[in-house]
């Protein structure tokens, strides 16, 4: 019994682990390019972001952005440009999109 017990909170705990994993990002800012067809998020790194960390969402016209795992390198906080196409983001360039994300001023508050 004790170690079905052990073995449910394990369970558990991984999962809420998991769960904080994924989480909306606070964005720096955001940009966007007509002519390169694209859109440029900017985050907080502190060495390790990349394109691959994010996930991006498009729903009723709401763009969301994700951060799959959180940036766990020493160095101090900078602004990072992660580009995305509009093709990659589902976005009519022709349309408007709202952003579900909030934005931060001060990178140092981010990580």
């Amino acid at each position: 019994m004790k170690k079905c017990v052990i073995a449910i909170c394990l369970l558990l705990l991984s999962m809420s682990t998991q769960a904080k994993a994924e989480q909306v990002e606070n964005l720096l800012g955001l940009e966007t390019d007509f002519d390169a067809r694209q859109v440029v998020l900017v985050v907080a790194s502190s060495g390790c972001t990349s394109k691959g960390d994010f996930r991006v969402e498009v729903k009723d016209d709401v763009l969301t952005v994700y951060r799959l795992q959180r940036d766990a390198c020493k160095r101090m906080p900078f602004r990072e440009r992660i580009a995305f196409t509009l093709d990659e983001l589902g976005i009519s360039p022709h349309k408007p999109f709202a952003l579900g994300n909030r934005i931060v001023v001060n990178e140092n508050l981010m990580l």
